[in-house]
Order: structure tokens, then sequence, then C-alpha cells
């Protein structure tokens, strides 16, 4: 096995797989929804990495990243063999993938195709996605793409990741700065308590609250007697400082049986150290206000 995780576009991170496993994943990629492989060290090396992307039958586009963003290297190939031998050569840590492409210095920001006001568009809906912190670069830069029409203004995948690319770098400098503890974090806190407590706590889930309400009882482990989540709008108004909107609810249908809910739901966020608005209506929604939404990006490549 190698000392390595490895995530694709579809599937969960796969940790310590075989050569031939990751030859298997390598090999494949380059269909709709199946575009790279990030590969990183176990245990984990900040801002070190290599990954690929493919698009069809196209050459691979191969990266690696030694540290800052001045070491971060780029090379295309349309050998597979040649990608498998240096995905192996730098999971096994020997030195032989170093020369075994073109490597360059990467330019990861640049869209020279693109107009101005269109750059600045996707940028300014790129950031938005980024201050969720719940989304990962390649859903970031996915969510940007499919956004512009491409019959009209259209943003290639390529584009949108060069975007988010210099804004993801941003928000990591931003994160060196803030405290140890953030009001995301004392949230992700709630609901581990809740999710111990027999709630189905789920957070930036589903797209807004009908979808939601319809989905979360999917989500349901057998002895869950209630629910609380937010969803994705919910979360795009805490990171634009509007605060927190909770929903909860019992899966059972009496009033008080929801508002029972409602108070474990909203003892938890208290508990956790976070300002909570909510008179013990069953019908009204569980407010966290004010709120300092900043959640750290999610870990890796």
């Amino acid at each position: 096995m190698l000392p390595i995780t490895v995530k694709t576009e579809t599937g969960p991170v796969l940790s310590r797989p075989t050569a031939a496993e990751l030859t298997a994943l390598l090999r494949r990629i380059g269909a709709d929804d199946d575009h790279f492989v990030v590969v990183e060290r176990i245990p984990e090396e900040s801002s070190r990495f290599v990954q690929t992307w493919r698009d069809g039958e196209g050459p691979f586009a191969v990266e690696y990243r030694d540290g800052g963003p001045d070491r971060h290297f780029s090379a295309e190939t349309a050998d597979a063999d040649r990608v498998v031998a240096v995905f192996l050569a730098w999971a096994r840590g020997a030195e032989s993938w170093r020369t075994a492409l073109d490597w360059q210095p990467a330019d990861l920001v640049s869209t020279p195709g693109l107009a101005p006001e269109t750059r600045a568009a996707a940028e300014e809906q790129a950031r938005a996605q980024i201050r969720s912190g719940f989304w990962d670069f390649h859903k970031v830069a996915q969510g940007v793409s499919e956004s512009f029409d491409p019959a009209g203004t259209p943003v290639t995948l390529d584009e949108a990741r060069r975007i988010v690319a210099g804004l993801w770098e941003e928000r990591l400098a931003e994160q060196e700065e803030w405290p140890e503890v953030t009001d995301a974090d004392r949230v992700a806190r709630a609901f581990a308590a809740l999710d111990a407590q027999g709630l189905t706590a789920r957070m930036n889930f589903s797209c807004c609250s009908g979808c939601g309400l319809a989905e979360i009882h999917g989500e349901r482990a057998e002895a869950d007697r209630g629910f609380a989540f937010f969803h994705y709008q919910d979360t795009e108004a805490a990171a634009e400082g509007h605060g927190l909107s909770v929903r909860y609810g019992s899966y059972a249908s009496s009033d008080e049986e929801w508002a029972d809910v409602g108070r474990t739901v909203a003892a938890a966020l208290t508990e956790a150290g976070l300002p909570v608005q909510w008179n013990g209506d069953p019908d009204k929604v569980i407010e966290v206000a004010p709120l300092d939404w900043r959640k750290r990006l999610p870990t890796g490549a």
C-alpha cells in the first residue's frame, strides 16, 4: 500500500491505495464528472501534492506543488504511462518524477481569453462560494463555470480554476490571522453535539428549505427523533454577515415535539458559545446572530 490519500471527482477519498488501484484511477480519468486525481502524502504535508486533470481523450495536465505558490509547477503529456510513473514515484518518495516531465513554473491565474467584466463577475461568485467554507477547490471552480451561459459569455472549467486559484490563496493567507476557534467552528461543535443527542444534524444541507425538509428524512438514523440543518442559502447569508438560520423539526407531528427539538437545538448552540435568537415558537426558525462566519477551507489540494 502507498502512504498517500487519493481524491477524485467521483468518489470519496481513498486512503493507502495499492499501486494497481492508483494506476487504474489515473488511466480512467477524462469522462464527465471524472476529470482529476489529487494525491497527498500521509501524514499530510501542507501545500505539497501532485495532481492531474484530463478532459476526454485529451492530454494530461499534470501539476505538483512543493510549498507556496512559487513552488507550483506544471507539465503536459499525452502519455498515460508517464503520468502513472510520475505519481507512483512521488508516492514512494523516489526522485525520478522530478525529471520525468518537462516541468515549468505554473501560470495558475491568468485568463487572457476572458473579458474583464466577465472575470469580475466570476470572481464575485467564486468569493461567495469560498467564503462559505464548505466547497473544495474543484467544486468551487465547477460551480463558477456552470453559472455562465456557454452560448453567451462562457467561462471554461480551466478559466474557472484559474480564477479560483488566486482567490483560494488569498483566503488561505487570511486564515493564518484567524483565532484558533471561530464562530463557524462553534457551529460545527453544536451540530456534532446534536448528532450525538439523537438528531439528524446536517450543515450546508440541500439547496433550500423546501428541499432540505424533503430530503432530511433520507438522512435519518434509526434512533433519531428529529433533525436540524441549514441549507446552502443559509450558509451564504451567514458568510455575508446576516447571521445563520437553523431549521429543525421532529419526525413526529405534534407542536410540542417540534418545540422540544427546538429547545435542544437552541441549547446546543448556546452551550457552544453562540448567540441564539428564538422565542420558543416551533413555527419559527432559530437565528444565530450576530455571527462572524469564518470557516476554514477544506484541507488538501
